[in-house]
């Protein structure tokens, strides 16, 4: 196990750093981040006033950087905040929405920010909202889908890109666009399969990127990318297993990373970039330990 050498050093605009937030391992619930320099991961540091069950989430917000996630314990309710490059913002309730796992958060063509999640208890659809930069919208249902994860966000040729996991035994993994105004309907992508949430990304030439765990003992991630107008084969990555299901966002200056949770009792964070076409070899960030899924974030 090789793990890179962490590089400390002072936090400079998000505005041109990817970054990535977890949540602890076992009582810890508090939520952790650090930043991209295009080279280095900085120093892990606690956000001590937000606490989750489950993984934030991150996307471009109209102020920098906006997070959410679901509240500790019994509190199901989706919280949210936004940094503006110096100073992350109090947490605000959503009292309005719930979820048992992790909401999703995307933007739109009009820069809308969007969230998903899957409601809480029984309840399997996913229900989703916007923010115009002042409020969020009240949650609506999707109600043609169901899950039994988290949903995926990103955004491509002008469409926001949905995918999930279907509900109860349908490992199958669909997905949908959304316009602007309307979503289409769900389609089935009947080849790949997994246990968790799949996670998408957008790459240097505007396609999409879908990343995902196996079912079962499948711990590997798999890959495949939509060209506009189909899904290429899926791909499996040898080199890197998980028990969680894998993040992707935008990198500092280029490429696309991933980053994932290992398997068993390796509890540290794995990453690697996607450049050219190609994955470079995994690397792991020994400073950091989550019992869930990272998340990566961009704010341009």
């Amino acid at each position: 196990m090789s793990f890179q050498p962490l590089t400390a050093h002072a936090s400079v605009e998000t505005s041109h750093q990817s970054a990535m937030a977890w949540r602890g391992t076992g009582a810890d619930t508090t939520i952790w981040w650090s930043q991209f320099d295009g080279t280095n991961w900085s120093a892990q540091q606690p956000l001590t006033d937000r606490h989750t069950e489950a993984a934030p989430a991150m996307t471009i917000g109209p102020s920098g950087l906006l997070m959410a996630w679901r509240g500790s314990g019994s509190d199901t309710t989706i919280w949210w905040s936004q940094y503006d490059g110096s100073f992350w913002t109090a947490p605000q309730q959503l009292a309005d929405r719930r979820t048992d796992l992790s909401p999703t958060l995307g933007h739109d063509a009009f820069g809308r920010v969007v969230m998903a999640w899957r409601g809480a208890g029984p309840d399997d659809h996913i229900w989703w909202s916007m923010f115009t930069g002042s409020s969020w919208s009240a949650q609506q249902p999707l109600t043609d889908r169901r899950t039994s994860a988290a949903p995926a966000l990103t955004l491509a040729g002008g469409s926001l890109v949905m995918a999930w996991r279907g509900t109860g035994s349908d490992s199958t993994i669909w997905w949908s666009r959304f316009d602007g105004a309307t979503w289409s309907g769900q389609l089935q992508l009947a080849d790949r399969r997994t246990d968790y949430a799949p996670a998408l990304g957008t790459d240097d030439y505007g396609h999409v990127v879908m990343a995902w765990r196996g079912t079962g003992p499948d711990s590997l991630i798999w890959w495949s990318q939509f060209t506009g107008s189909s899904w290429s084969a899926q791909q499996a990555l040898t080199d890197r297993r998980t028990d969680a299901a894998p993040a992707l966002g935008q990198s500092t200056f280029s490429g696309m990373l991933m980053s994932w949770r290992g398997t068993g009792p390796d509890n540290h964070i794995w990453w690697s970039k996607l450049t050219g076409g190609a994955w470079s070899p995994q690397q792991g960030l020994s400073d950091r330990r989550t019992d869930g899924s990272p998340a990566l974030g961009y704010a341009p």
